[in-house]
């Protein structure tokens, strides 16, 4: 007779899947918080843009239109996702 109780046990393989999904769902959020945060960024851009406002940070309207769909497809199946350092890079 055994004091384990064996439908309970938890293994190092399960606890280790249990944080890898808990750390993949935090950079999932973080990464649908940015895409969120910066589809109003190029919004902003692209109206500073039409506008001839001299605050307007470099890149041509082509070149913002072009980001803004990279950021758009930035989701679930994109190539890289959800890693940062894959994101889409801004105009310059």
């Amino acid at each position: 007779m055994s004091n384990i109780d064996w439908e309970r046990l938890v293994t190092k393989a399960m606890s280790d899947a249990a944080l890898a999904a808990e750390q993949a769902a935090i950079q999932v959020a973080t990464e649908e918080q940015w895409q969120r945060a910066e589809m109003e960024s190029i919004a902003g851009q692209l109206l500073a843009l039409e506008d001839g406002d001299p605050i307007a940070l470099p890149g041509t309207d082509r070149a913002w239109r072009d980001y803004r769909i990279q950021v758009r497809a930035w989701k679930e199946g994109a190539a890289g996702y959800p890693d940062q350092t894959l994101r889409p890079v801004r105009p310059i």
